[in-house]
């Protein structure tokens, strides 16, 4: 699963952070004040079909913070055609499968924090937060070898792992 990005534009990114759950407490306390974000974009195709999650999301974000939950394409266009010129964008996505999608879209990526991604059944576990089914371990793959720093930190401040030596030393 290569990443052949097209040209890449000048997309200004505070946080690009991967967390299964999206928009929630750690994201709302930590993450937002410490990228000084206002506004998040959650990059997901399931959650912008679903006006439940994505009124629960809106209600979830700090207030003053902007909220757009996209389908993946949506937020690429948004991102390339700087449809928020005045925000500090923190970029939300359920997984790594998303952000391979964004980069092939021209999204330019080059540094993706790693939070939680929960395990299932068929999904091997990576780090004490982070899961990987093949899919993603493919995903993970590809971002490493387009020279993504991948970075999994479960708060601001805490320890950080270097995941692409993770990603590395997984066969």
């Amino acid at each position: 699963m290569a990443v052949d990005a097209p040209a890449r534009a000048a997309v200004k990114l505070a946080l690009v952070r991967v967390d299964d759950r999206l928009i929630h407490g750690q994201v709302v306390v930590g993450w937002v004040r410490m990228a000084g974000a206002t506004r998040i974009v959650v990059a997901d195709d399931a959650v912008a079909k679903d006006e439940m999650q994505k009124t629960l999301m809106r209600f979830a974000a700090p207030p003053g913070v902007e909220t757009s939950i996209l389908p993946v394409e949506d937020a690429a266009n948004a991102l390339l055609h700087n449809a928020f010129p005045d925000d500090t964008i923190m970029l939300l996505t359920r997984g790594p499968q998303q952000l391979v999608q964004l980069m092939a879209a021209g999204v330019p990526l080059t540094r993706v924090d790693v939070g939680n991604v929960g395990g299932a059944s068929g999904r091997m576990r990576l780090t004490k937060e982070v899961a990987a089914g093949p899919d993603d371990l493919a995903a993970w793959r590809a971002l490493d070898q387009a020279g993504v720093k991948l970075q999994a930190v479960w708060v601001p401040g805490a320890t950080v792992t270097d995941f692409n030596r993770v990603i590395r030393g997984r066969a």
